[in-house]
């Protein structure tokens, strides 16, 4: 996806969290908490949400109610996934100008960034065997990719036949 394209297409999805979606046809209330992620041991919920007119992500705890605010930039951070110990959340983010992924640390509330290729990285699901699985296009179309959290062991897991084989 070209860089006009990508901006288009968050432009497209912050219009539309902005001034309603109309998945099916009527016209629904604006998107305000999106993409919602329950933690593994099932007491907090971390989702995106607008503020100031772009995406930061937060967290619930389900059990009391309150929400705490994670990030704060003026980028988009989106679809978080929790580790599998409850103690990170890798999500993506348009910070530095580039789709990537980052791991941020709950603790500390420090953002790591772990992927770094031009191409666009999104959608990250932490597996179980502790790396990250993400979609990018940095092959030219979209394939599948793991990471480990600190970066290394970039390892694509999916290769699309060339058109016409």
């Amino acid at each position: 996806m070209s860089r006009g394209v990508r901006v288009i297409a968050l432009g497209l999805a912050v219009l539309a969290a902005v001034s309603g979606c109309s998945f099916f046809g009527n016209e629904e209330s604006a998107l305000t908490n999106w993409e919602p992620a329950l933690s593994p041991d099932g007491t907090r919920l971390a989702f995106e949400s607008l503020v100031d007119k772009h995406l930061e992500l937060f967290v619930r705890d389900l059990a009391t109610g309150s929400t705490e605010q994670l990030t704060e930039n003026k980028d988009e951070d989106w679809a978080p996934a929790w580790a599998p110990d409850g103690a990170r959340i890798a999500f993506a983010s348009n910070r530095g100008d580039n789709n990537d992924i980052y791991i941020l640390d709950l603790s500390s509330r420090q953002a790591v960034r772990v992927t770094t290729d031009p191409g666009d990285d999104i959608n990250p699901n932490w597996g179980s065997d502790g790396r990250v699985y993400f979609n990018s296009n940095r092959s030219g179309v979209w394939e599948i990719y793991a990471v480990g959290p600190d970066g290394s062991g970039l390892t694509k897991l999916t290769e699309t036949p060339a058109k016409g084989k």
